[in-house]
């Protein structure tokens, strides 16, 4: 059976979350939670796949993100604030448990829930950060690097060196992105080169470039097709 995407609101005194959803309602619930720089519109292709195999599929936008809930303070973005969101997007859905599937930064969000609410969890998954107890910061990870790739002499921070942009300059970091929002989105989604492969990701030069994109906007950009559809893109500098 062929289920629609629907896009729902779940409400609380304390946030607003918009997701999509997609399956029969009394089903089990599975809940994909975006990275960085995403949306829920990211599993638009999971979402019907798993409604199919008889889950109940959503994906909401995370706090910050889209058409869920902003806020001003940078304490606002804790795990535990995030964590909270989706207990009581779960709460809403009246569901007791789901399975949790992160991607990215979503990925120390079910972490969190699994270990702060195991009672709240089938299972968990993780896409392209590895589960890391102590949590995903700078201190964490670089410890974890591949020093035959990132030398410590030119690489402190490894590929986690974009980390440290917006701890010392968040300001310049948001300009840089906003200043042109369609460029932005068109310059992050594009396919990577598997020529690439071990060596030094973009992410590691980011300071020494002075931002992400130099000291200037993203670039102007041809969309890459092979990634992001017209209406995708719509859709991220709309929201």
């Amino acid at each position: 059976m062929i289920f629609p995407v629907t896009e729902r609101v779940a409400k609380s005194q304390r946030h607003t979350s918009f997701y999509l959803a997609c399956g029969a309602q009394q089903a089990t619930p599975m809940i994909f939670l975006h990275g960085w720089p995403e949306l829920s519109i990211s599993w638009r292709h999971q979402l019907p796949v798993f409604a199919s195999l008889g889950l109940r599929a959503l994906a909401p936008d995370m706090r910050g993100y889209g058409r869920s809930s902003t806020y001003g303070r940078h304490e606002d973005y804790a795990l535990e604030e995030i964590v909270a969101d989706m207990i009581e997007l779960l709460d809403a859905i009246d569901a007791e448990k789901a399975v949790w599937v992160g991607h990215d930064w979503g990925s120390p969000v079910v972490w969190s829930i699994a270990q702060h609410h195991p009672q709240r969890c089938h299972g968990v998954a993780n896409l392209c950060v590895p589960y890391i107890p102590e949590g995903f910061a700078v201190e964490t990870v670089v410890p974890l690097c591949d020093r035959s790739v990132y030398p410590e002499d030119r690489f402190p921070a490894a590929q986690w060196d974009y980390q440290l942009v917006y701890r010392e300059n968040f300001a310049a970091a948001c300009a840089g992105f906003e200043s042109n929002v369609r460029a932005t989105v068109r310059a992050l989604f594009r396919a990577g080169d598997p020529g690439n492969k071990r060596k030094p990701a973009r992410t590691s030069f980011i300071r020494t470039n002075g931002g992400w994109f130099g000291t200037h906007s993203a670039p102007n950009l041809p969309r890459d097709e092979a990634v992001l559809r017209e209406e995708d893109e719509n859709v991220c500098c709309r929201a």
